[in-house]
């Protein structure tokens, strides 16, 4: 079986909804898994999991304020 490496760029609504929505299948198939079902809610819960952790694990800012510190402050 071929193994690929997949780059996404998420805005910040989008990583909202997909944690919601992971969370979700995750509370799914732990349900599913709970009535003794098995394949695929074990595989899927598996993966929601992990990919629920590596949407924190790698987070890059790619805007912000450019704000001067030195323009709030009193002289």
């Amino acid at each position: 079986m071929s193994t690929y490496a997949y780059t996404i760029v998420f805005n910040d609504s989008e990583i909202i909804m997909l944690q919601s929505a992971l969370s979700l299948m995750i509370d799914h198939c732990q349900k599913k898994l709970d009535e003794g079902e098995g394949a695929p809610y074990w595989a899927h819960l598996s993966s929601a999991k992990e990919v629920l952790k590596k949407l924190d694990s790698d987070v890059v800012q790619v805007s912000g304020n450019n704000f001067n510190r030195q323009h709030f402050e009193k002289e």
